[in-house]
């Protein structure tokens, strides 16, 4: 059985302050969820604080980069993280020769490499960027393809966590939303003392109420700044 930090079912998303935020304390198992932000707002500090999470507590992660967009995320690894850990991180190289052969296999390639996971060892697996999908394969065809991801975490019992830029406009941003079962959406407004960065938390769950909180960053960790407030 694979290890978990805190309630049973329930994996966490690396960063303490935003799993109390959570209904639930954390993502729960089987389930997608989608961080989505702008450049500046480092969701990639997201994406290896949720595979960070996982290493430390003993387990295998799946980390699938498909358009060689990960390196800041893998260089964070390779500075902060103990190398033996690293022994338990699954990276696939997914990015595509610069063909058109080669990039309408990638979906296929994930798909097939996600079913054969052993869920009894891997609870959480990382894939960015979905933009690259929406741009290659448009909004219809990703969507199929975010549906196929999201029945093999329920059956597996896994959490898989997409990092997006916001690059859609509203009406094509909630056709992608309406896939997944709960959003992490960044933003860094700038002000005259300064920036400072917003998350919005939604859906995840019938109880679970929309919800801002601020963070900072500090190198490689994110500082939640607020509780949160109900919006």
């Amino acid at each position: 059985m694979v290890p978990i930090r805190g309630k049973k079912g329930i994996v966490s998303s690396g960063i303490s302050a935003l799993d109390e935020a959570l209904h639930s304390g954390g993502f729960k198992e089987g389930t997608i969820i989608l961080v989505v932000g702008d450049p500046s707002s480092r969701k990639d500090l997201f994406g290896y604080r949720f595979l960070l999470d996982g290493l430390e507590l003993g387990n295998k992660v799946a980390f699938y980069d498909v358009e060689a967009s990960s390196d800041e995320i893998l260089d964070l690894m390779h500075e902060f993280i103990d190398p033996d850990l690293l022994d338990d991180l699954e990276f696939i190289n997914a990015c595509p020769e610069y063909s058109k052969f080669f990039i309408n296999a990638v979906p296929a390639r994930i798909i097939e490499h996600m079913r054969g996971l052993d869920e009894s060892k891997v609870n959480r697996v990382l894939i960015n960027p979905l933009t690259f999908f929406i741009e290659k394969f448009g909004l219809k065809d990703t969507g199929d393809f975010i549906i196929m991801v999201r029945e093999i975490a329920m059956k597996k019992d896994i959490v898989v966590e997409f990092l997006m830029a916001d690059i859609l406009n509203e009406r094509e941003m909630q056709s992608v939303i309406d896939k997944f079962d709960g959003i992490i959406e960044l933003d860094t407004k700038r002000i005259i003392e300064g920036i400072y960065h917003t998350i919005q938390v939604r859906k995840f769950s019938i109880q679970q109420k929309n919800v801002q909180l601020t963070y900072n960053i500090d190198g490689e960790k994110i500082i939640i700044t607020s509780t949160g407030k109900i919006i």
